[in-house]
């Protein structure tokens, strides 16, 4: 029993040391990707806050609307999926390059797939960054790349922006109605004479 563990360890680490040297070549991508996952997941928080904050009242009102500012679970989850997708197509890609064409002119498959990957991430962040954005080079931006406010949503963004204006317009009408009820009441205000003094007797 005790000649087992010392080759059992050897074979443990022989496997270790396998994996490591196949899955090494890859960490590098994996790490870029990692690293515009995260910046795309915290400028999506971002805009998320943005948006609710711009149409709170509309949301609340339109039971359609399925965001209140805060991260999902179901969300989250998926963008795990992708991403462990993602790893294993840039493992097959190295494998690919490194075992299969290793003789040959390498194909850097690894290399277009983290690079692709990294742009489709870097359009999202733009538009993360530009949607309910009203710095100039975010209206510039949003010429060039979509809004993501209707993605956030299950309404067209028309409808939440009618609402929003006919809210605005509402409290616009009903604020001088008030102005004239306190306008009345100070016409119909009538100053009381005063009280005139006790004299002593």
């Amino acid at each position: 029993m005790q000649s087992l563990i010392p080759t059992l360890t050897r074979f443990l680490a022989a496997i270790i040391g396998l994996v490591w040297c196949t899955l090494e070549p890859s960490l590098n991508y994996i790490a870029v990707c990692f690293f515009a996952l995260v910046c795309d997941c915290y400028t999506a928080w971002r805009c998320n806050c943005r948006i609710y904050s711009r149409y709170r009242e509309a949301i609340k009102k339109d039971p359609r609307c399925k965001i209140d500012g805060k991260l999902k679970s179901k969300k989250m989850a998926k963008m795990v999926k992708d991403f462990s997708v993602l790893i294993l197509a840039i493992f097959l890609a190295t494998m690919v390059d490194t075992v299969i064409l290793d003789f040959q002119n390498p194909l850097h498959l690894a290399n277009y797939l983290a690079a692709i990957y990294c742009g489709v991430q870097l359009v999202s962040i733009l538009e993360n960054e530009s949607t309910c954005n009203g710095a100039p080079w975010a209206r510039v931006m949003q010429k060039i790349v979509a809004d993501k406010t209707e993605r956030h949503f299950n309404v067209k963004l028309k409808d939440l922006m009618k609402e929003a204006t006919e809210e605005e317009d509402n409290k616009e009408e009903a604020t001088p109605e008030e102005d004239k009820k306190k306008e009345d009441d100070n016409d119909n205000w009538i100053p009381q004479k005063p009280a005139d003094p006790v004299m002593g007797m």
